[in-house]
């Protein structure tokens, strides 16, 4: 089945992100990482107005990780930032704010992604009840979680995530950042994950919250097949609508 998925794909690198929306998701991944709650609201209010909602979904590839940025997170082995390739996607999600919240906040992701995953445990090192409460603006978890890919394997993963609450126009928004210190764990010589960072930006829109997804990484399905490859990008791409999909349908699971 993924063989034929491949096939048709669209290539993400056809459609880089216009230079604005390219200089917002890394000045995010900053912002974020130096918790500047009010830099990253402030940023966000900026760009909104420059993404408009009739060109949605938005999708495609985007400039590396740069050293400085690399530096920022705590990466164990000598990984090398411009092997891991940009994708982003920015959509709207049918979620309210507090809808969004619960999707976020789920420490069973699997029930928000219920194909994505065959393991997932997430364990807050944060107060996660004083950010739902709004008593804390930042929250913190680890993950492990394993995913499956037909006829190529599985591989399991460790990876730190979290997410601010911040203003935007006035509103409520949030930020929520992943990365991995470590490759991923495969049981398959050819399939690996070597580097994941994503940065994801969510504000009010006119129909629901605007998501604004980026994502660096380092993936191959096989020796000869790697992201940067134009059918496993657009596999990649579709993989992230997928998951918008799943957010918006869980959100309306919780009406």
């Amino acid at each position: 089945m993924l063989l034929a998925l491949l096939v048709g794909c669209p290539n993400p690198q056809d459609t880089p992100a216009p230079p604005t929306l390219d200089e917002f998701l890394h000045q995010s991944w900053s912002l974020y990482a130096d918790t500047d709650l009010d830099g990253l609201g402030t940023l966000t209010t900026t760009e909104a107005p420059t993404l408009d909602p009739a060109e949605f979904p938005m999708k495609g590839s985007y400039t590396d990780l740069t050293d400085e940025e690399f530096a920022q997170v705590a990466v164990e082995w000598d990984a090398d930032p411009a092997a891991a390739t940009g994708f982003y996607l920015v959509d709207t999600l049918d979620c309210s704010l507090d809808e969004l919240q619960d999707a976020l906040t789920n420490p069973h992701q699997e029930e928000v992604y219920p194909t994505n995953y065959t393991a997932y445990q997430r364990d807050f090192t944060s107060d996660m009840d004083a950010f739902q409460a709004g008593d804390a603006d930042t929250v913190t978890w680890e993950t492990h979680y394993t995913v499956n890919i037909p006829l190529y394997g599985a591989y399991s993963t460790f990876v730190n995530g979290g997410a601010f609450r911040i203003e935007v126009d006035g509103q409520t928004g949030f930020a929520t950042r992943t990365w991995a210190p470590n490759p991923a764990e495969s049981d398959s010589e050819g399939l690996a994950l070597d580097q994941d960072y994503q940065i994801e930006v969510y504000y009010p829109g006119e129909t629901g919250m605007v998501h604004v997804y980026g994502m660096w990484r380092q993936f191959q399905i096989s020796d000869e097949t790697d992201q940067d490859d134009p059918s496993l990008g657009g596999l990649i791409l579709n993989g992230m609508e997928g998951y918008f999909d799943d957010t918006s349908t869980y959100c309306a699971s919780l009406r």
